[in-house]
């Protein structure tokens, strides 16, 4: 005979009483399709055994659905905030997001709470999200720096800039000094080509010691910090992320598992949730497809969220394992239990990374590369994959990872699956067909001050030539036309590219005569596009990892004659270019060649480099020996393979 869901309940709480938590959780299961409060009781009793019992996602599941069932606004918001709290800690950022807005906007009265939700609530929204948040923004109290704090995050995810510069303008003169407003201010300006503001900052933080300054540098968020500084040892200094990691790291580093024998297959697990549409699969696909399976177990560990992941190539179908629906410690486990010996970190301190996994885990070793040019602070790392041009030795006293430098290039390249450019035309992108182009192609939030400057000054030794600048955003070019208009250039000058599917952008760059790099922050995967189409990229050098990018990228195409060290250098360099025709066709053949016979694009020959690099981790791992600097010898010339990975995979073992 069916027992009622209030007998049901009941009987739950009684067995919880005397601490028969098997029963108790058994009995409100039955109970928690109750409607009203006692299905609300029910959820709340089934969180609180789930937490006894350490399954922080399970808890907040039966938290949410208490908070979002509960007729009273004041339990409810309690209940959201418990749900809010334990899927972030558990690392389930996707579960996170769904719950934290309703958590934030229903304890409006918790300052401190808001805040820290605004801190980690980020885009893309649904337009009914979008809708409800502008109304609420509205609503928001204008002295309360926490909710406006809130609003900057929501108008600066969704790009509603105009009302992100109206609010922040408002928020600086109600709160002259508040840091984080003043962090969101900073770190938003590059979002908006807000010069002024950038250089602002750029010119307080030459006082690091200040202790506002200070402040500021420990609330902003360290990827924009690559945007404007140079400065490798600020890199060393904490973040909003690294402070962030800090709070919920273990105590203690977990002691780490033997790694395997010499001889057997080293188990390779890399942690992403970047493995379908993104720039580091751009880069990384081929190589991924190319490791050689008699030496080299690999596995993808996925926290790509399921409704939001493509898929893989056939051929790495099989190493995909998804961790999405896992919180940090069970993701731990899972690379832990699959015996993984160098686990590799592709995000470090970029959205959406979980950096708390690599914290967890007790791999033999681990290592973060590609995702983030530069100091992965507060995470258990041994070793960032790099190169003797991005990572020089006066650098490695600023990173606590130590250097395993490739011989060629850090940056992987796909050959194989990476399109190549079709012929187009310039009228189809509003280009003039006689003049001299100069572009970039670099996201606007690494236009700095120092390159526009550079740029305005190009424009004027070159006076003919046009600027064909990668914006899609019409707020942050009539800003661009506004800022080099007050460095004496017409903003008739200026053209303006829209964002493309990849295969079209593809086509579009070798329209361009030149593409001028941005400065400290280069391009990245955007300078090897560019190179890849055939266009050659003019980079001017600095001292940071992000500083250096092109310059190494540059040298594995046998185009170092591209890379200045100044100011001068670069002005002078772009001018003659634009000149000289004869020297930039030579430059643009010298590159067409250089794709197939220079190591860049040699995918086979930079993966055999990294599969040396992990056998070098390995090696000192089983003698016993701490990390320490690593230098891969290059293979001799011609050996390691030329292009793509085709043929290049052996049997998943």
């Amino acid at each position: 005979m069916a027992v009622s869901p209030a007998r049901s309940l009941d009987a739950a709480l009684t067995a919880y009483r005397q601490g028969d938590h098997d029963k108790a959780l058994a009995m409100a299961r039955q109970a928690a399709v109750a409607k009203g409060e006692a299905g609300v009781m029910a959820q709340v009793l089934i969180g609180n055994i789930l937490v006894k019992r350490g399954d922080e996602a399970g808890a907040a599941a039966a938290f949410a659905t208490a908070g979002r069932a509960s007729g009273e606004p004041e339990k409810a918001a309690g209940f959201l905030k418990l749900a809010a709290t334990l899927y972030d800690k558990a690392g389930l950022f996707d579960a996170f997001r769904q719950v934290g807005l309703q958590a934030a906007l229903s304890n409006r009265q918790d300052s401190a709470f808001v805040y820290l939700m605004a801190l980690k609530l980020l885009g893309p929204w649904d337009e009914e999200g979008k809708a409800a948040m502008r109304a609420l923004i509205d609503y928001f109290e204008p002295t309360n720096p926490e909710a406006q704090f809130f609003a900057a995050r929501f108008c600066r995810s969704t790009g509603d800039y105009a009302r992100l510069q109206a609010l922040l303008e408002r928020a600086r003169a109600t709160f002259p000094d508040n840091v984080p407003l003043e962090a969101i201010r900073f770190i938003a300006a590059h979002d908006m080509c807000d010069m002024e503001t950038i250089g602002r900052h750029i010119a307080m933080m030459q006082t690091p010691e200040d202790p506002y300054a200070r402040a500021l540098l420990q609330a902003e968020e360290i990827l924009y910090r690559v945007m404007w500084c140079d400065d490798p040892a600020l890199f060393a200094e904490p973040s909003l992320e690294s402070r962030m990691i800090a709070m919920n790291a273990p105590p203690q580093p977990p002691p780490r598992r033997a790694i395997a024998p010499e001889g057997a297959r080293l188990k390779i697990g890399y942690l992403s949730s970047d493995f379908f549409s993104h720039a580091t699969m751009t880069l990384f696909l081929d190589s991924l497809i190319a490791h050689d399976r008699g030496r080299f177990d690999i596995t993808l560990f996925c926290h790509t969220a399921e409704d939001k992941a493509g898929r893989l190539p056939g051929p790495l179908r099989d190493d995909v394992v998804r961790i999405a629906h896992l919180d940090d410690r069970q993701a731990a486990m899972e690379i832990d239990r699959r015996g993984i010996d160098i686990l590799v970190d592709l995000k470090g301190h970029t959205a959406g990374a979980r950096l708390q996994i690599v914290n967890l885990s007790t791999a033999p070793v681990k290592a973060t590369y590609l995702g983030f040019p530069g100091p992965v602070n507060g995470v258990d790392l041994d070793y960032v994959i790099a190169d003797p041009i991005v990572a020089p030795d006066e650098n490695q006293p600023y990173f606590k990872e130590r250097f395993c430098r490739l011989p060629e290039c850090y940056q992987a390249n796909s050959t194989t699956s990476r399109p190549r450019p079709r012929p187009d035309r310039r009228a189809a992108h509003g280009l003039p067909e006689e003049a001299f182009v100069f572009a970039s192609f670099n996201g606007v939030q690494k236009i700095t001050p120092l390159t526009l400057d550079l740029w305005a000054r190009v424009m004027k030794a070159a006076p003919e030539a046009l600027m064909w600048i990668l914006c899609p955003h019409d707020f942050v070019r009539e800003r661009l036309r506004h800022e080099m208009a007050a460095r004496d250039i017409s903003p008739e000058r200026l053209i303006f590219a829209d964002r493309m599917d990849y295969g079209e952008h593809t086509c579009r760059l070798p329209l361009a005569d030149l593409a001028l790099d941005s400065f400290p922050c280069n391009g990245h995967t955007t300078t090897s596009d560019m190179l890849w189409a055939g266009l050659p990229v003019l980079t001017r050098t600095g001292r940071s990892f992000s500083a250096r990018v092109s310059e190494s990228l540059l040298r594995a195409v046998g185009l170092p004659e591209l890379v200045t060290r100044d100011d001068d250098a670069f002005v002078a360099m772009a001018a003659r270019l634009a000149r000289n025709g004869g020297e930039l066709a030579a430059l643009r053949q010298k590159l067409s060649t250089a794709i197939t016979q220079e190591p860049l694009f040699e995918t086979l020959r930079f993966t055999r480099h990294l599969e040396r690099a992990y056998e070098m981790m390995a090696a000192r791992a089983r003698a016993g020996l701490a990390p320490a600097l690593i230098d891969v010898p290059a293979l001799p010339k011609g050996q390691g393979g030329q292009g793509g990975a085709r043929g290049a995979r052996g049997a998943k073992g």
